[in-house]
């Protein structure tokens, strides 16, 4: 999930490239992404597959479905060519991150700058059509053999023609749904995965609440209250940094002195973002439903059911392990340290080299352990208000539900940042007379600024 700046015409005012980005984000995103959703699947019984999916609401296949439904908006329960939603993409940017560092190929092209930039993003392109080609054919092969209430999903004949038929379908939904992000990331407001599973979560959110449990103004009052504090919550932990503050060795030549710069390494208190959580979510799930079909005979069923304590501790403890495991993977300190080390740069008491790494990895492990414990709260706190505050229902799970309030809390923050920047950049360039009146002030006077 690339971050992009935002970049604006010095002869256009700011405020129109500005909404005209917005207006590029509103059209692809909300008018193209959730028109697609509703375009079912060739040979589907829409109908039917609604029925099956909110009968779904216990046991292990409720669970992948809720899970899978929020980041697609809705698009499983619609049997939507949308239906994979991003998730192929997410997943082979994240297995294509894992191998650039543990593949030495991959690293060294990594540090080639913007060429090498590309040729890893076309890598996981390339990733991402052989994912959607598997899932595809496996979402198909499942619709083609389900039924509910003696009613079959597919209503073609050949199961066979209509599983080549779904996957390409599917298939190309997908990619097209990697198409309009990156648009959005190229003219639009930046970020465009990102945006797009932002707009996906709060598009579910609606028809979540819809005819769910204890309907009433109380109730939804106290799941909206403590969603305030969740999201305050969130904000604090989002923007927590923890700075090292570098120093740049200094260099006397003749009667100057060269170096003797500071800056400082900022460490994200939630550095590993919501990735834990995605790898934790299906292993639970497979669990679930292993405990269902094959641990009832020694009461595993009830220790890894949703709401259980069990369920509870084994999810955290989940998040928490793999938090350090990406951070371990991702954050290589001995390249971070021989970078200091070659830009002259180095921390006030702490010898280059093996100190450095030993410094920045015992102030690394700290955050990370705070940040992950964070994570396992978010995750598994829904349970624990429904079970304990009474604030029960998939709508209160969804908005109280750390994972897709972490991201929308996540994107939203980004976006306010990217704007400000926006608008930093433009005045900045004002200043220094490349267009408006800065330029005429320029001219004028004689001067530069």
């Amino acid at each position: 999930m690339a971050a992009a700046t935002l970049q604006d015409d010095p002869s256009e005012s700011p405020v129109r490239e500005l909404l005209r980005r917005f207006f590029i984000t509103f059209l692809l995103g909300v008018v193209v992404y959730r028109l697609g959703v509703f375009v079912a699947i060739p040979g589907v019984n829409a109908e039917v597959l609604k029925q099956k999916v909110q009968g779904a609401s216990d046991g292990a296949l409720g669970a992948i479905i809720a899970f899978a439904d929020m980041f697609n908006g809705g698009a499983i329960m619609n049997s939507s060519i949308f239906g994979l939603g991003i998730t192929p993409y997410i997943s082979a940017s994240i297995i294509l991150q894992l191998l650039t560092f543990s593949i030495p190929a991959l690293k060294a092209l990594q540090k080639e700058g913007e060429s090498g930039r590309r040729k890893i993003n076309q890598y996981t392109r390339y990733a991402t059509l052989v994912i959607c080609l598997v899932q595809a054919a496996m979402a198909a092969s499942a619709l083609s053999v389900i039924s509910h209430n003696n009613q079959p999903l597919v209503t073609m004949e050949s199961k066979t023609l209509f599983i080549v038929q779904a996957t390409l379908v599917i298939t190309t939904g997908s990619m097209l749904i990697l198409w309009i992000p990156e648009q959005i990331t190229k003219f639009g407001i930046g970020n465009g995965v990102s945006v797009i599973i932002m707009i996906g979560i709060l598009a579910s959110l609606p028809s979540a609440f819809h005819g769910g449990e204890n309907a009433d103004l109380p109730h939804y009052l106290g799941v909206f209250m403590v969603s305030l504090a969740i999201i305050a919550g969130i904000v604090v932990v989002v923007q927590a940094v923890r700075r090292i503050n570098l120093e740049q060795q200094r260099r006397i030549q003749g009667n100057k002195v060269y170096g003797g710069a500071q800056t400082s390494l900022p460490l994200k208190l939630n550095q590993a973002n919501v990735i834990p959580v995605i790898f934790a979510s299906p292993i639970m799930v497979v669990l679930a439903f292993l405990a269902d079909n094959l641990g009832k005979h020694v009461g595993l069923d009830s220790i890894f059911h949703w709401g259980s304590p069990g369920y509870r501790y084994v999810f955290a403890a989940l998040i928490i392990g793999f938090t350090f495991f990406y951070i371990s993977i991702t954050f290589d300190l001995f390249d971070l340290a021989n970078h200091f080390k070659q830009a002259g740069f180095f921390i006030r008491g702490i010898k280059p080299g093996k100190n450095t790494v030993d410094f920045l990895g015992y102030h690394l492990k700290r955050i990370t352990f705070i940040g992950a414990i964070f994570l396992a709260i978010i995750a598994i706190l829904p349970e624990f208000l429904e079970q304990n505050l009474g604030l029960s229902g998939r709508g209160g799970r969804m908005l109280m539900g750390g994972t897709g309030l972490l991201i929308v809390v996540g994107v939203s923050l980004d976006i306010m940042q990217k704007v400000g920047a926006f608008f930093l950049a433009h005045q900045y360039r004002g200043l220094g007379g490349i267009g408006g009146d800065g330029a005429e002030t320029s001219k004028k006077s004689g001067k530069r600024f």
